[in-house]
């Protein structure tokens, strides 16, 4: 698995980009970049956490695979940032872009990502 071009394929979907994180099933990195000319919203210990806190909500969230389907994604608006998840087998992706960007655009850039990372699904 290209993880270095499915990063770069991601962060060139729009401006808006921010940040790719590829997390396994442990919760551990397996990938990370932030954009150029971007900064990181949090610190390490920050970041280490939401990885941590992803595996959980995929655990979590699986009782209700039965009744109503696994869970592919997600969408997290804060005040700073959009928070984009999606959950690909074993890995776990959280990607990040500007939160001023119009809805619509987000809507269009999930959903590319999407389907970036709908390879990563078998």
């Amino acid at each position: 698995m290209d993880f270095e071009k499915t990063v770069n394929e991601i962060l060139s979907l729009d401006d808006a980009m921010r940040y790719v994180r590829i997390i396994d099933k442990e919760g551990k990195i397996v990938h990370e970049r932030t954009k150029s000319g971007k900064t990181l919203l949090q610190n390490r210990e920050g970041l280490g956490k939401i990885s941590v806190d992803m595996t959980i909500m995929k655990e979590t969230q699986g009782v209700y695979d039965d009744s109503l389907g696994r869970m592919t994604h997600m969408h997290i608006v804060r005040e700073r940032v959009h928070q984009l998840i999606y959950f690909a087998d074993s890995l776990i992706f959280y990607v990040t872009c500007e939160r001023d960007t119009p809805d619509q655009r987000v809507f269009e850039i999930s959903s590319k990502a999407g389907s970036i990372i709908g390879t990563y699904v078998h």
